[in-house]
């Protein structure tokens, strides 16, 4: 009987409060997605450093024609004694050659089908694919030995490409995580207005509950409650916000990538899992909130 009465006492104060309650829901959704959203760019820099991690090379790009860094395209036989030169390295562990057609077919494969269809063959340079015994201390020595070298055009690290990738997603989670600071900033803000304002709303009520024996924490319990219910139900629109720009972002706009295995996808179970944890941290810090809000500033 207690829990029914409390129950609808909950019901009767969020019909009460219906536009507040509604900021209220929106406003946690909100600051969940952003932290759902930092909690599944970390997944995903995770599985990007992992997919490439033992897949990094440094490649070696031949001349194709006269340009700046080239005085003419490189001959057989310069490309032959390239090859024995790096193969001879102690510093390298493997290498393999990549002509113009091959460099072309890879460009098919991996670029955008938009950019990929205006490739013709000979556009990509030839290069020697190379694979470094240690790629964070070699590879200074490897370019600069072969940098110079006649016929070669430039040296390019993948790793350091990579890199530049990773920071930028970095930098997109770093942005999530102060966004979701901010909003669940306002969240809480929002969340302490809105109990203050239904207690005072209620005043006679618990009053009333008061003389005839109830205990405080009886009465505050109906707002911690609808706190809770409010930040329940954001959780969920994020987690199905969440849902929705992970299938924007990876499976729309990178669809191409996905599908080829360029950039790691998030199965249902990351989303399900972040939006979890953003849930419940948004009904633990609704709980905490209303709690504090009601000791500190409603006499109850």
């Amino acid at each position: 009987m207690r829990a029914n009465y409390v129950m609808s006492g909950v019901a009767h104060g969020m019909r009460r409060n219906l536009l507040m309650t509604i900021a209220l829901v929106l406003i946690t959704a909100v600051s969940l997605v952003f932290l759902g959203s930092a909690f599944l760019t970390s997944t995903e820099i995770s599985r990007f450093r992992k997919l490439y991690e033992n897949r990094l090379n440094v490649s070696i790009y031949l001349c194709a024609d006269k340009t700046a860094s080239c005085t003419h395209k490189i001959t057989p036989a310069e490309r032959n004694a390239l090859q024995q030169r790096l193969q001879a390295d102690p510093l390298i562990s493997s290498v393999s050659f990549v002509s113009e057609q091959q460099a072309y077919e890879r460009g098919k494969q991996v670029l955008d089908p938009a950019i990929a269809q205006f490739i013709e063959p000979g556009q990509l340079p030839s290069s020697f694919t190379i694979k470094l015994k240690d790629t964070q201390k070699d590879y200074d020595a490897v370019r600069q030995k072969y940098e110079e070298q006649q016929g070669v055009d430039n040296v390019q690290n993948q790793d350091a490409s990579i890199e530049t990738i990773l920071n930028i997603i970095d930098s997109a989670r770093l942005m999530s995580i102060v966004g979701a600071i901010v909003v669940l900033f306002c969240a809480v803000i929002m969340m302490a207005i809105t109990i203050q304002v239904a207690a005072q709303q209620r005043r006679a009520e618990t009053n009333i509950m008061r003389l005839v024996g109830a205990s405080r924490w009886m009465t505050q319990l109906p707002f911690i409650i609808e706190a809770m219910i409010s930040a329940a139900i954001g959780g969920v629109l994020a987690i199905i916000a969440l849902w929705g720009g992970k299938q924007f972002v990876l499976n729309s706009i990178f669809r191409t990538q996905v599908s080829r295995g360029v950039i790691p996808d998030l199965s249902a179970s990351d989303v399900l899992l972040a939006g979890g944890a953003c849930l419940l941290i948004g009904v633990v810090l609704a709980a905490v909130t209303a709690a504090v809000t009601l000791r500190a500033y409603v006499r109850l």
